[in-house]
């Protein structure tokens, strides 16, 4: 008997249908189909549909869609922690015009203070609305606001107690004009990095002036405790102000607690960080 693939069927000598069990027939129904050459143009089954097919744009772009979602939310997130503070921007006052290295520019002056508690108040107004007695803060605000390539004089009193800073490096004086500073009168270059009560440490944000770098440390008053006794450092210093834009400052003294001294206060905006908008 032989197999007519066309048919499917088995035949004998005399090409006649031969009556065969259900397993042979399906046996030579099978290698008809095997024979058979592919149909050209014909769509393939739905569930052989590959990685080239229509479902994979789909899902990529689904996939995009859901990640652009899911980051706009985190900034929103984000921006509603921002800290604003009940003082505003302080813009600095204008003093006239000095000259720096034999050239004129606007000069102009800030004035701000560092309290080792926070929930305190100044001529009524609050330190930081959300205050904590154990966490120090810069006041009373922490936004400033000067023009650009200006000589910028800056007047601080620091009553804060101290420490040791965490890298000694920061105990220098960088940026100011003569990379000096007045401490209670005395001109100095560094202080003693074991007696830090903070630093104002001043940085372009991205995109920014990349090459402005302000550091400024300001000496612990004596004893070590962070009640206001009243006493304070006063440090005075100048810089010449970069391009326009916004300028990240923060304070690099260990002051806050966890891992290195930097969790608490350190990673709570508003405290011990803000801004300088140059304009």
């Amino acid at each position: 008997m032989i197999c007519d693939k066309p048919t499917g069927a088995w035949l004998d000598a005399n090409d006649r249908a031969a009556t065969l069990g259900d397993r042979d027939v399906a046996q030579c129904k099978g290698d008809a189909m095997a024979d058979k050459p592919e149909q050209v143009g014909q769509p393939a089954p739905a569930d052989s549909v590959g990685p080239e097919g229509r479902a994979r744009p789909f899902g990529l772009i689904l996939t995009l869609v859901v990640a652009a979602v899911g980051i706009a939310v985190v900034a929103v997130l984000f921006s509603l922690q921002y800290y604003t503070s009940p003082s505003g921007t302080q813009v600095a006052q204008s003093l006239g015009t000095a000259t720096v290295n034999g050239v004129t520019m606007p000069h102009v002056a800030l004035r701000f203070q560092t309290y080792p508690d926070s929930t305190g108040t100044v001529n009524g107004v609050q330190i930081h609305p959300s205050g904590n007695p154990s966490w120090p803060a810069y006041g009373l605000t922490n936004v400033y606001q000067v023009p650009a390539h200006a000589l910028v004089t800056v007047t601080v009193r620091q009553y804060d107690s101290g420490g040791a800073l965490n890298n000694p490096w920061f105990a220098r004086v960088l940026g100011t004009v003569g990379n000096v500073a007045v401490v209670n009168g005395k001109v100095v270059s560094s202080i003693d990095p074991n007696n830090v009560g903070h630093t104002f440490t001043v940085r372009g944000a991205p995109g920014t002036d990349p090459g402005f770098f302000l550091n400024v440390p300001l000496p612990a008053v004596p004893g070590n405790n962070q009640a206001d006794n009243g006493q304070y450092e006063t440090v005075v210093f100048s810089f010449v102000s970069g391009s326009a834009g916004t300028y990240a400052w923060n304070c690099e003294f260990p002051c806050g607690s966890m891992v290195a001294s930097f969790g608490g206060v350190m990673n709570a905006y508003g405290f011990m960080s803000g801004f300088i908008h140059v304009v």
